[in-house]
């Protein structure tokens, strides 16, 4: 909870700042190129801390696709519950509310489609640099820090304090940009409690696909199952309470499934924005919703769209070491 106060607490901050130097937004066109070096550094580093660990290394045979499965199944279930959530509230593929004739209540059609145009070029650089230093980061990871560095607990430490300033200094820049353009405050008084239909949508999602796991896989029962799914991508917590309580094969892929789910939430919110909806794609990441996949929602969707997205965050940050526990029996 205290990285929630501290990177929201910046975020509102710099969002009041921002909100102060509307007249002045000239003056912050670097933050375009400060964001996405930002988000190229923490991807880096988390890829370095991925490859260097000896627990991805060596659960990525049968564990790994197993794992993988489960990524691949959960990620697209949940996406369906926001989908149909979103139809249901009579919103379009961008998040807007639509009129009676199907018609945007914010944007007139000619800017609507200039605007995801620039979106989908945005989209394409962003998902290239994404898997450019991700990829860096894991060679690494695995080819120098594995076998150069001695004190991996010391190292990843370092690292993590890195990560942390890293993502203030990001959603800084996410809440400076945010006040200086003053769209985000509207749309959510617009949408009202709308808004939390959707972390409902996802939770749902996850205890049906949770539980059609369970039955599919002989690796897995539903309770295990549905700890595993319940994860959503906080590996440093979820594996290690499935594996504390008994459930080592339940912890592996566990932790495979949430490392997964992670890094490819990560990747494809840039690529998948146009193509699946813009709140669709924050329910890809998990817990990363609400921290790091914050600017990368804000730059491949609109300003208003990091609503969703912390909402989903925030929900299943909660539900992680709560349900987890309880489903697993720990």
């Amino acid at each position: 909870m205290a990285y929630i106060a501290l990177y929201w607490g910046a975020m509102a901050l710099c969002y009041f700042i921002g909100s102060r130097q509307r007249s002045h937004a000239e003056r912050y066109r670097f933050l375009n190129g400060l964001m996405l070096a930002c988000i190229a550094l923490l991807v880096f580093l988390m890829g370095v801390r991925m490859g260097s660990n000896e627990e991805v290394i060596a659960n990525l045979g049968t564990i790994g696709l197993q794992s993988l499965l489960v990524t691949v199944v959960l990620m697209a279930g949940t996406v369906f519950g926001v989908t149909l959530t979103r139809k249901l509230l009579r919103m379009d593929k961008y998040g807007r509310l639509k009129t009676g004739k199907g018609e945007s209540l914010l944007d007139e059609a000619e800017e609507i489609v200039e605007e995801e145009a620039e979106k989908g070029q945005s989209s394409f650089a962003m998902t290239r640099v994404i898997i450019i230093f991700v990829i860096a980061g894991l060679l690494a990871g695995f080819f120098i820090v594995r076998v150069q560095i001695r004190d991996l607990d010391g190292f990843n430490l370092l690292i993590g304090n890195i990560m942390t300033a890293g993502i203030t200094l990001l959603l800084g820049a996410v809440g400076l940009e945010m006040g200086l353009g003053g769209t985000v405050a509207a749309h959510l008084k617009h949408i009202g409690l709308r808004v939390m239909a959707f972390p409902l949508a996802v939770t749902v999602s996850t205890v049906l696909i949770g539980v059609l796991l369970g039955v599919l896989l002989d690796s897995l029962t539903i309770r295990e199952s549905l700890a595993v799914c319940f994860g959503y991508g906080w590996y440093t917590f979820a594996p290690v309470s499935i594996t504390n309580a008994g459930h080592v094969i339940a912890g592996a892929i566990s932790f495979m499934h949430n490392v997964f789910r992670e890094l490819a939430g990560i990747i494809l919110i840039p690529a998948l924005a146009k193509k699946i909806g813009f709140i669709e794609v924050t329910a890809l990441p998990g817990v990363a919703a609400m921290d790091i996949c914050i600017p990368i929602v804000e730059k491949a969707t609109r300003e208003d769209i990091i609503v969703y997205s912390f909402a989903i965050g925030v929900v299943e940050c909660v539900c992680v070491p709560l349900l987890v526990p309880v489903f697993i029996g720990a």
